[in-house]
């Protein structure tokens, strides 16, 4: 027997055009007449006088495929949600938006709301004989209270539209950075690495900002606790050993018990946390995590068709602690095909870092195949769409899908120096400002123009989403020369400057994006011929070790961009090392490259007075 995923492919995308899925296992949750989210569910309990029951699970989730084998299951539980609700069903990772507005603390999500979509009760995994009570007892509450019900309906409402009106927004300064690093350093776990104590998560984002203080400031204090967190992180439970890559969490504080399932959207992150590790360490042991974790996605969750990525592997506590062996006598764990825009370009994003980290061209190219894909099937207009379902996208233009993809856009045009993958970039990012801007500043999570079902009418700002839309408007400004993109930025990040306090390291991503505001790294700007000849030199400027460089390829005869960037035509192939107005004198070699970079950044350092992003033409050179 074949257990390999790509010898079900055909039955998995069938499955992945069905409306709902359920556990993978026997199961009655089918029998439940559950809805779509959608008006016509919430009209529906509107002209029948019901509650809603939302179910809200994920397909790695092993307590969802409980839920469904047990309480969903139920002959009592299946006939009072028939007889007395409007059950609607929601995934997760499809609808990241409804989850944001309607979990209530995990998965399965079991949320009781009122026809007008407020919601009146939620739990988790409820067993089946707290089900049926909870169920009767709902229904009647309902029925007997609707006035109260209504009335508090009400008062929800206008809470939520006076939060919406509050706002943390104060300056942007570098305190926000040390802010966010002591709050990191507050919460790391000196014994076992990572932060906080159990259940225990990789907080990628905060591991990030360990080691961007190393490469911005020298901190070895920071490179030490994100190393240790890495290295016991992938030591211990939360890596697998037998296939590669990593589970969701740990269960324990140590990392020594996970939570099986395997994301993509994890795996991407950590890749690239380990390959920015590997960098700085240069250690053996890194760069086998590294490749096992490349070679445990490349197996289980690509598509070998179109190059696109998987969504993610299930858990299994049965299954994953089995040897080579014994895995092989057994049928894998199921995996997700359905294709997540922003993981999707996560993954793209780290195969870029890793195909000049590694001087692996095959994982570029595989990593551009992928690009082409989101574009081609994802995006129209300039909007991403969620995901990819069997008859095609759907869920257009949520933030963190536009924001992600833009992001791999900018980092496919500095690895292969693609000009379409800065159009697509900047194309993105006017739909990004045009649909989701407030003009307050920020970003909201979905378009005005979606579905009004619910709390759906409120739009979020999420701090984390904001933060990586605003990464790409400050690489943008600086690519492009075009202040716009800055200033969105800028308002962006301005509402949430006090958020480090409330949220600490949690905070971790915005604190990123605003030291890329203020602390704009090197501009490495290449005069070559596109005709391989600067290969070497790109590499070279990948490989400087500061946060924030931006790599760009000139053609000797684009006059204007010579012009606008005040470089000349000639020698060929020269780089140039940028910060702000600080440029350096040319290098001819990618060895000189490290040193004139490196001589340009002390120049800049003894200055470091603000400049701006706009550079003028004949910039002050570092030797001057």
């Amino acid at each position: 027997m074949d257990h390999h995923p790509r010898s079900r492919r055909t039955e998995a995308r069938m499955a992945d055009s069905a409306p709902f899925r359920f556990s993978p296992r026997p199961n009655r949750a089918a029998e439940i007449a559950w809805n779509e989210w959608g008006d016509a569910a919430f009209e529906r309990a509107r002209h029948e006088a019901k509650p809603v029951l939302l179910g809200i699970s994920a397909v790695w989730c092993h307590w969802c495929h409980v839920m469904d084998e047990t309480s969903y299951s139920d002959e009592g539980v299946i006939r009072l949600i028939n007889d007395h609700y409007v059950p609607i069903r929601v995934d997760n990772d499809r609808r990241p938006d409804i989850n944001a507005r309607y979990n209530m603390g995990g998965w399965p999500t079991t949320a009781f709301l009122t026809p007008e979509g407020e919601v009146m009760a939620g739990l988790t995994y409820v067993p089946p004989d707290q089900m049926r009570d909870v169920l009767t007892r709902v229904n009647s509450y309902f029925r007997e209270n609707r006035s109260d019900i209504d009335a508090k309906a009400a008062e929800l409402a206008a809470s939520r539209s006076a939060a919406q009106l509050a706002s943390t927004a104060g300056e942007l300064t570098d305190q926000i950075f040390r802010d966010a690093l002591d709050a990191a350093s507050d919460a790391y776990d000196p014994v076992h690495g990572g932060f906080g104590g159990e259940p225990k998560f990789p907080h990628t984002d905060a591991i990030e900002l360990l080691l961007r203080a190393h490469l911005r400031d020298g901190d070895r204090d920071a490179l030490a606790m994100a190393r240790k967190t890495l290295d016991n992180m992938c030591g211990g439970g939360t890596y697998d050993h037998v296939w590669g890559g990593f589970f969701r969490y740990s269960t324990k504080r140590d990392w020594s018990i996970p939570h099986y399932e395997k994301m993509l959207e994890d795996n991407a992150q950590l890749l690239r946390a380990l390959l920015r590790l590997y960098r700085i360490t240069g250690d053996a042991a890194h760069r086998r995590y590294v490749d096992a974790t490349i070679a445990y996605i490349d197996e289980w969750l690509s598509d070998a068709e179109t190059g696109a990525f998987y969504g993610s592997q299930d858990a299994d506590e049965e299954f994953y602690p089995l040897s080579a062996d014994e895995r092989a006598r057994r049928t894998a764990p199921d995996v997700d095909p359905t294709v997540y825009t922003s993981w999707n370009a996560m993954a793209i994003g780290a195969w870029l870092d890793a195909s000049w980290t590694l001087d692996r061209p095959e994982l570029e190219r595989r990593a551009l195949r992928a690009l082409d894909f989101l574009w081609d099937r994802m995006q129209d207009g300039g909007v991403m769409f969620r995901y990819l379902a069997g008859d095609g996208p759907r869920v257009p233009g949520l933030l963190e899908d536009q924001a992600w993809t833009a992001a791999a856009c900018l980092d496919a045009y500095e690895v292969a120096g693609r000009p379409q993958d800065l159009e697509r970039a900047r194309t993105l990012a006017r739909a990004m400002i045009d649909r989701l801007a407030e003009p307050d500043g920020g970003f909201f999570d979905r378009p005005s123009d979606g579905d009004s079902a619910g709390l759906m009418t409120f739009r979020q700002k999420p701090a984390k989403e904001n933060a990586v839309a605003a990464g790409v408007l400050v690489r943008l400004s600086r690519l492009l020369r075009e202040l716009e993109f800055e200033e969105a930025a800028r308002r962006a990040l301005r509402g949430y400057a006090g958020i480090v306090a409330s949220q600490g390291h949690f905070a971790a991503a915005y604190a990123i994006a605003v030291d890329q505001l203020l602390n704009p790294g090197a501009d490495v700007r290449i005069v070559a011929r596109d005709d391989g000849s600067s290969a070497a030199m790109r590499r070279a400027a990948l490989r400087l070790p500061m946060p924030d460089r931006l790599v760009s390829v000139i053609d000797p005869g684009d006059r204007e961009a010579l012009d606008r960037e005040g470089l000349p035509a000639d020698p060929v192939p020269a780089a140039y090392v940028c910060y702000g107005s600080l440029c350096s004198a040319l290098a001819a070699s990618a060895d000189d490259l490290f040193e004139t970079a490196a001589r340009t950044r002390e120049a800049y350092e003894r200055t470091r007075r603000p400049e701006p992003l706009a550079r003028p033409r004949g910039g002050r050179m570092a030797s001057d």
